[in-house]
């Protein structure tokens, strides 16, 4: 850890914890206390795990789908347009992906829980190759009996007949990027499709009863006022979906809209400060219409929404992954695979999985995974979490307290609304500190009373 800066950790005491408790959201990334492994070293780990035995934890599949119709401004996910060739061998470079290692004893010796098509955009494949690809991940994986099956889509070219295909070959959730029904902000982001065009597409995919709906919504993207904020959250209610996400926007550099807005030819995109308080409007409108939040950005309307793929990532679970940039986990290994479609594509043809990252979980990892869990359902019970040394951070989360994000000091935190929308920022300040007693290293705190004072200044500042 280099030099401690307390405006990282410590929250601003006095003013309204959702729009300023601290200068900027932290994220805490998936690599977090990992170690990388040697490029040398990357094949011969990589069958070392296949050929072990499971773990006890939970297991998850993900599909990256790295096509796109076109490259939405704020997107920092896009890899390539959808080219019909490309499209159409996508399917079966998979299922061969599948192929080298369903028999495995690290891929088959324990069910899955929960499997996700993502991308990029999944439903710009074909009716017929997305229904060959979900039943070859039925044949191929040991699905769970209660295996959620999501199939995550955009309006734009999901059409009748790939919902049905989906439907009909296993998928039991689907997730829509809608991220605003606002015609004119949709447009600018390069959504294609109207207001009235996605609500009728929503409807019609709700009326089916055939699977859980959920859909995705940005906060804080151009154009987006508080009045329009909340037209999108009276439309999601009104439309009755399963679930919801309320999604802050990030502006990756590199992206169209980074660009635009750099250039002058786009607005920019909302302040923190309101895109904290939209989130709290949508979190007190939403609960007040009877849905019951499952996660910092999730809110359930029925039962049928479980939300499970991404609770389990959160915790740790292990992830196979397929398909051109994507990534995965299994065991104490993380790792990630070509992200070049067509160097991707050689190497399957090749008969090989062409992983090009790896990492290593450290001691720590365990703690690391219950703290990231806990406070994403908006509760962590320290001890549970088994958090070592707990009295070493009371003075921390004592001033996290009287800064309004938590409801009380410990030692089970329980996030406000605030918190929740900061928990991002809580997870890297507690990984921080905890990380040292974790692997035995020395403390950049040299006890309570520095970390107390250090606090106070915080405080008062």
């Amino acid at each position: 850890m280099g030099g401690f800066d307390p405006g990282l950790h410590f929250a601003r005491v006095g003013g309204d914890p959702v729009r300023d408790a601290f200068p900027a959201r932290r994220p805490v990334p998936p690599w977090n206390g990992r170690s990388p492994v040697a490029a040398e070293e990357i094949g011969s780990r990589w069958e070392r795990a296949l050929s072990s035995a499971p773990t006890a934890r939970k297991r998850l599949a993900y599909v990256h789908v790295p096509f796109c119709a076109n490259h939405c401004l704020f997107c920092g996910f896009y890899r390539s347009p959808a080219r019909p060739e490309a499209l159409d061998a996508y399917a079966s470079l998979v299922i061969a992906e599948l192929d080298l290692e369903a028999s495995r004893p690290g891929v088959s010796g324990a069910p899955v829980h929960a499997v996700y098509l993502g991308g990029g955009t999944p439903t710009a494949l074909a009716a017929g190759e997305l229904a060959r690809l979900l039943r070859a991940l039925r044949h191929r994986l040991p699905l769970a009996p209660d295996c959620e099956i999501t199939v995550e889509g955009r309006v734009l070219h999901f059409d009748p007949e790939k919902i049905d295909a989906c439907l009909d070959a296993g998928a039991n959730r689907f997730s829509i990027g809608v991220q605003t029904f606002d015609t004119a902000v949709r447009r600018h982001q390069g959504r294609r499709t109207s207001r009235e065009e996605l609500v009728r597409f929503l409807e019609a995919l709700r009326d089916r009863e055939r699977a859980a709906i959920v859909f995705d919504l940005l906060i804080g993207l151009p154009g987006q006022t508080r009045d329009v904020w909340r037209r999108d959250l009276e439309t999601c209610i009104e439309l009755e979906p399963d679930g919801v996400d309320l999604y802050a926007l990030n502006v990756f550099p590199g992206t169209p809209l980074h660009r635009a807005i750099e250039a002058g030819k786009s607005e920019a995109a909302s302040p923190l400060v309101e895109i904290g308080s939209f989130y709290a409007e949508g979190v007190e409108r939403l609960m007040a219409a009877g849905w019951r939040q499952i996660s910092n950005s999730h809110f359930a309307r029925t039962t049928r929404e479980r939300n499970l793929y991404n609770l389990l990532i959160k915790q740790g679970a292990d992830c196979l992954a397929y398909g051109a940039g994507a990534g995965g986990s299994l065991g104490r290994l993380s790792y990630s695979i070509e992200p070049d479609p067509e160097r991707w594509a050689a190497a399957i043809e090749g008969g090989s999985k062409p992983l090009v990252a790896m990492r290593e979980a450290g001691p720590a990892q365990a703690v690391h995974d219950a703290i990231v869990a806990g406070l994403e359902q908006g509760r962590l019970d320290l001890a549970r979490a088994r958090v070592p040394e707990i009295e070493r951070i009371e003075p921390l989360l004592a001033q996290w307290h009287a800064a309004g994000l938590l409801e009380d000091g410990g030692p089970v935190l329980r996030l406000t609304t605030a918190g929740r929308f900061w928990s991002t920022n809580l997870a890297r300040a507690l990984a921080d500190f905890l990380a040292p007693a974790a692997t035995g290293a020395s403390s950049p705190l040299r006890g309570a009373q520095a970390f107390s004072s250090l606090a106070t200044q915080r405080t008062s500042a």
